[in-house]
């Protein structure tokens, strides 16, 4: 393990340490936990890390902003979650009300009723960086687990998180480099998904015949994502049905959203599921996917795919002006390379997700490279190993290692490192 990148414990220790961090470890902590996660996939990480907490004491107070899968876990939601998830300047600004709203109200619990030990900011940057620097006003420690991809865009956001977050919990092992020069430690706690999913290998994965193939669509899990993806998806699948009749085709719905587009996908006579994402992935052979946390799914899985993406005009003439990579699906950003095809904004139709998908089905060559670089990424995260991921929330919790630097010593701003290049950290096979 490189030497910037902390193990819990020398993590937490140096914390302790560091200049500036005026209050001394106590022997009774607050054993209150706030989490803010504001979409499915921070849901689904924060709820692996609760459960750690509860398995550690089952009395913790855990709350605040999260889904269904960290209510399973033992969490209080103190606001319906759905309304958080939401993507894209113009969504957001639709439904800014909303936002400032809660953010009042949970200050107010925040300062007053229900001062937490800590707060866990989860992924989602547009809320959480505000609500990260007011609870670094009240004195509260902020650890931040997961970290946004300062390394694609917004590069100046690793100064704001690294000089206000108590701690930074990344999940790529490259990320540390970014945060190196700034006050907060930074630790690679592994990724979730590679303890949930373990990679499967090539030999493991038979080229099925352009008879038998299984074809996955995956459309996301915001409202949005769905309007815009769905649609040319599932007209791509029943041209592929058309040339291929005997192709099964399953769709993946998340929530209550689209009724009317899942409904036309059932019409087509594709099966509709709500079943677990790894379910679906583990019995497909190829997927329609929009890009997100479930390409890096598939990608474990060795499931070959189309990887898609569009959002409003206005949304994404803003992301070009702050994205420094030229790739959209996690796989190939990983690999440093395009290991399967992306189609993006005005190549999110039909003809093109078509002829995207319809390459890997009658050509074999091609499918079995995009599975042998998918294994690739595999055993990439196997030479990592898998480190014990969550510990770096809970020890501040209990052992009060971690605290807030007081304002008036806060460091001054640094530039990022030199090192902040594209991340070519794995190479394909």
């Amino acid at each position: 393990m490189p030497d910037n990148i902390n193990t819990p414990d020398r993590a937490s220790n140096e914390a302790a340490r560091r200049p500036g961090n005026s209050h001394a470890p106590t022997s009774t902590p607050n054993r209150s936990v706030m989490f803010i996660a504001g979409e499915p996939s921070g849901d689904a990480h924060a709820a692996a890390a609760i459960r750690r907490i509860k398995e550690r004491d089952g009395g913790v107070d855990v709350w605040g902003i999260g889904g269904p899968k960290m209510e399973a876990a033992g969490f209080e939601a103190v606001m319906p979650f759905d309304g958080f998830n939401r993507m894209g300047y113009v969504e957001v600004l639709r439904h800014l009300p909303f936002f400032l709203s809660a953010k009042k109200k949970l200050l107010g619990m925040m300062s007053a009723s229900r001062r937490p030990g800590v707060l866990v900011c989860v992924d989602y940057s547009g809320f959480n960086m505000p609500m990260m620097k007011e609870a670094r006003k009240l004195g509260i420690p902020v650890v931040w687990y997961i970290a946004p991809m300062v390394w694609a865009w917004k590069r100046k956001r690793a100064a704001v998180l690294g000089e206000q977050a108590s701690h930074i919990a990344v999940i790529f092992p490259f990320e540390a480099q970014y945060f190196s020069s700034y006050s907060a430690p930074v630790t690679f706690v592994g990724n979730p998904l590679t303890e949930s999913l373990p990679p499967v290998g090539a030999a493991a994965k038979k080229f099925p015949g352009a008879g038998g193939f299984r074809l996955a669509i995956i459309p996301g899990s915001r409202p949005q994502e769905i309007k815009n993806m769905l649609g040319a998806m599932i007209d791509a699948a029943s041209m592929l049905k058309t040339k291929y009749p005997a192709i099964n085709v399953a769709v993946s719905r998340f929530g209550r959203f689209g009724g009317s587009l899942f409904g036309l996908a059932a019409k087509r006579g594709f099966e509709v599921t709500g079943e677990p994402l790894p379910t679906l992935l583990q019995r497909s052979d190829l997927a329609l996917i929009t890009s997100g946390t479930a390409t890096l799914e598939a990608a474990l899985m060795g499931v070959p795919m189309v990887i898609a993406y569009r959002t409003s005009a206005v949304s994404y003439a803003v992301y070009k002006q702050f994205v420094t990579i030229d790739r959209i699906g996690l796989p190939n950003i990983i690999a440093g390379k395009t290991i399967v095809p992306e189609c993006v904004q005005a190549d999110v139709n039909p003809n093109k997700l078509y002829c995207e998908a319809e390459r890997l089905i009658s050509i074999p060559r091609l499918w079995e490279e995009a599975v042998q670089n998918l294994s690739g990424l595999g055993r990439f995260w196997a030479k990592k190993g898998r480190p014990k991921a969550l510990r770096i929330l809970y020890i501040p919790i209990y052992e009060s290692k971690i605290n807030p630097l007081s304002p008036a010593n806060a460091p001054k701003r640094r530039s990022l490192p030199c090192a902040a290049a594209r991340p070519l950290f794995y190479r394909g096979v």
